[in-house]
């Protein structure tokens, strides 16, 4: 007997993976609250899945459920469809939320006896659709897990609390998102100079962009080392920036987190420059501030 999923939410990710569910063999069924907009069912209906009225013939047809709406919807549908899981049941929130949205949808369902998992998607779903990377938390995880052997997913349970992959998720997005805003932030002032291209090309080869780990400990350790004048620098960098009429948005923060840094002096002459990361964390969890 094929296993039986519910999807809800049928936009773009969520039809995607359900379609390939579909494909790979279980039983989905689907749901959607726009599926009165003609264009939204239309969609739906190609996906050749069964397509639920209501959140609670979702829950009867299923065993596992995944939510993949929003994140600002997240807590309210697992409100509406709480009353409708059985202990059976699996229920997996996949919408992109830190740890305390998922803590949120967390009680609501496992208020109804229910296990749930905090489903991380950690790349573009489309094109992998049901192959995408998904970490995997929370007290349904190994269930979930175990019950989806065979559709070839890609999950990795991370931790027993909901809230653990999203943190996962929300860190990688933080320095991905983050390198986003300062390349954008780096393009729209370098274009003020026509330097964009030359600059860039300058920097190849100068940073171990292929070793994340390489890349933390060494600027860490600039940091922890030259701190004040990093900062100090980049102070420099932000008036550039507004002389040309640009808010320096992103390098204002950067200056703000190397001074936070510096002002704890941690490091002083002739004292022993720490080169990994994880040294450098201790030094400074030992003096909060």
């Amino acid at each position: 007997m094929s296993i039986k999923i519910g999807v809800i939410g049928l936009g773009e990710a969520g039809g995607s993976i359900a379609a390939g569910l579909k494909q790979a063999g279980a039983d989905v069924t689907g749901f959607d609250a726009r599926l009165d907009v003609p264009a939204v069912r239309s969609r739906a209906e190609g996906l050749g899945i069964h397509l639920a009225s209501s959140l609670s013939e979702l829950a009867k047809r299923s065993n596992i459920i995944l939510c993949l709406t929003h994140a600002s919807s997240a807590v309210s549908v697992a409100r509406e469809i709480a009353p409708n899981l059985l202990p059976q049941h699996v229920y997996s929130d996949w919408n992109s939320g830190g740890p305390k949205l998922k803590k949120q949808v967390a009680i609501a369902i496992e208020a109804s006896g229910a296990a749930f998992v905090d489903g991380a998607v950690m790349s573009a779903v489309v094109p992998l659709g049901h192959k995408v990377q998904v970490l995997l938390s929370g007290s349904g995880a190994n269930k979930f897990l175990e019950s989806t052997t065979g559709l070839g997913m890609n999950l990795e349970v991370v931790g027993d609390n909901p809230g653990d992959a999203s943190a996962m998720k929300m860190l990688r997005s933080m320095l991905v998102k983050g390198l986003e805003a300062l390349i954008l932030e780096f393009l729209i002032t370098a274009r003020k100079f026509s330097a964009e291209e030359k600059v860039l090309s300058q920097l190849n080869g100068t940073l171990p962009m292929h070793d994340w780990n390489e890349l933390a400990a060494r600027l860490a350790s600039r940091s922890f080392q030259h701190g004040r004048r990093r900062a100090q620098e980049l102070g420099q960098v932000a008036e550039t920036l507004r002389e040309v009429g640009i808010e320096p948005m992103v390098i204002a923060g950067a200056e703000k987190r190397l001074t936070w840094f510096a002002d704890k002096e941690l490091f002083a002459e002739g004292d022993e420059v720490l080169t990994g990361y994880a040294e450098i964390l201790d030094r400074i969890e030992g003096n909060r501030g």
